[in-house]
């Protein structure tokens, strides 16, 4: 992987560095020069798992003293966590991490990348509850003002030997598609790295052709959010702030750079 030309990094706490997507994004940064930093309850067991060089943290995410230990001098933060299928932690993990994040960086200015998944504007199917647990982070993230990247990854584990090239789509409308932890992990780091990924919101899918190499391309080519919008460009609406649990509405009250209604 090359390195693209935009901001500049050091040190990248990893959110979910364990996990099979992080570990990889830990390596590719590895790769390019960078100084990744995981945040984990298991320092030992993260230590024999991930690549030498990576920083370990000891903490969780529910410790607001570990989390900001964990910030503390970083230049990016790169969120891949995710509860168990079926654990019921959505609520506490896969939205949970975004406000403790936001409230541990305090308003100091860092790029965020945040993965989240397909299907997270549909409005049923057996996994909505995790779905929307996860929509919910994003759009706490939109409106926080930091500088963000959203990358919603399809079906992992899919993919196979000819599908070669990232393939980025918007709008949320693929039900089903195979993505290779490969290219979601790269797509994180491009955008990361890539000016023109910044404020926008993308699926990530494995396609047949040739490996993709202009990644700054392929994000100028999408559509930015609209600032200050709950919702990524192109996505169906979600619920209006008011609706929403009050877990959530408290959040957008402490975090929103920007008034979103008075009723919440």
């Amino acid at each position: 992987m090359t390195q693209p030309a935009g901001p500049s990094m050091n040190r990248v706490l990893i959110i979910g560095g364990t996990g099979s997507i992080g570990r990889l994004v830990a390596a590719h940064l590895l790769e390019l020069g960078h100084l990744p930093r995981v945040l984990t309850r298991d320092p030992a067991r993260a230590r024999r798992s991930l690549p030498s060089g990576v920083e370990v943290a000891a903490g969780e995410l529910a410790d607001p003293t570990a989390v900001r230990a964990a910030v503390a001098g970083v230049d990016a933060v790169v969120m891949t966590h995710g509860a168990p299928y079926g654990s019921g932690d959505y609520a506490a993990v896969d939205y949970g991490a975004v406000p403790a994040v936001l409230d541990a960086l305090d308003r100091h200015r860092v790029p965020v990348v945040l993965m989240s998944s397909i299907g997270v504007t549909a409005t049923g199917g057996q996994s909505r509850e995790l779905l929307e647990w996860k929509r919910r982070g994003e759009r706490l993230l939109r409106v926080s003002g930091l500088p963000y990247t959203i990358v919603r990854p399809g079906w992992f584990g899919g993919g196979s030997g000819s599908h070669q090239r990232v393939d980025l789509r918007q709008g949320d409308l693929t039900e089903y598609g195979p993505v290779r932890r490969e290219h979601v992990a790269e797509t994180i780091v491009q955008a990361l790295l890539t000016e023109s990924a910044t404020g926008r919101t993308v699926e990530v899918f494995s396609a047949d052709g040739p490996a993709l190499t202009d990644f700054p391309g392929a994000f100028l080519a999408t559509e930015p959010d609209r600032p200050g919008d709950l919702d990524g460009a192109r996505d169906r609406p979600g619920p209006r702030p008011e609706t929403e649990p009050e877990r959530v509405r408290a959040d957008l009250r402490r975090h929103a750079h920007i008034p979103l209604t008075p009723d919440i």
